[in-house]
């Protein structure tokens, strides 16, 4: 790819490259993927879990990177379904446009949509220019978002298990187009089995 200037690359998802802006699309679900180039962002967020971290990692940073290897290898048994673009992927682009500066796909401005969570409709700069920078680079209009793991508990149960909070961001538009908890299995949710079954379940709900 070419080199392009910061101003040359929100324009070009900004405007669909050139054409005129689309609407947001309503959806249900994510099958309006189907066929697109969708940008994976990376696991930001990670709250601890009975027995420790999800995973049974060591650390909060441990267990968001072995969730997205997990989601990554997951997704990689739908592909064609859609193309994922990856946090790898997104890094190795960024390093091949030095022009493009304080964007981390691990350090995102997220704190106000993990806060208003599905109460927000709308997510606006700094993470608007932040995103729509890297999906600039793959030209691509929707970015997929397990922005969290968490832990759910069941209802009237004394049981839970491991959860991601999820959300479909339309970059064009600044629209949230989804927003759901997908849940795990049952598995204690501080064992890497856990972690497993949460990245299958994920792909299932998000590949189109």
């Amino acid at each position: 790819m070419k080199r392009l200037t910061i101003a040359a690359l929100v324009a070009t998802v900004a405007c669909g490259g050139g054409g005129a802006q689309e609407d947001p699309v309503p959806v249900t679900g994510f099958g309006i993927l189907s066929g697109k180039t969708v940008v994976v962002l990376p696991v930001q967020y990670v709250r601890q879990v009975p027995g420790g971290w999800p995973g049974g990692a060591s650390s909060a940073r441990d267990a968001a990177r072995q969730a997205d290897a997990e989601i990554t290898f997951a997704l990689s048994e739908y592909d064609g379904r859609a193309t994922w673009i990856t946090a790898e992927m997104q890094v190795a682009a960024l390093e091949r446009q030095p022009s493009i500066q304080g964007v981390n796909p691990y350090l995102l401005s997220a704190d106000l949509l993990r806060r208003e969570g599905k109460d927000e409709k709308y997510f606006r700069d700094p993470l608007l220019r932040e995103v729509r920078l890297l999906a600039a680079l793959f030209e691509s209009r929707y970015s997929l978002w397990p922005l969290e793991l968490l832990y759910l508990k069941d209802k009237d149960a004394d049981t839970g298990r491991l959860a991601i909070r999820t959300f479909l961001l339309d970059v064009r538009t600044g629209t949230v187009l989804a927003y759901m908890l997908v849940p795990g299995d049952e598995q204690p949710p501080a064992t890497a089995g856990a972690l497993a079954a949460l990245g299958q379940e994920f792909a299932v709900v998000v590949s189109p």
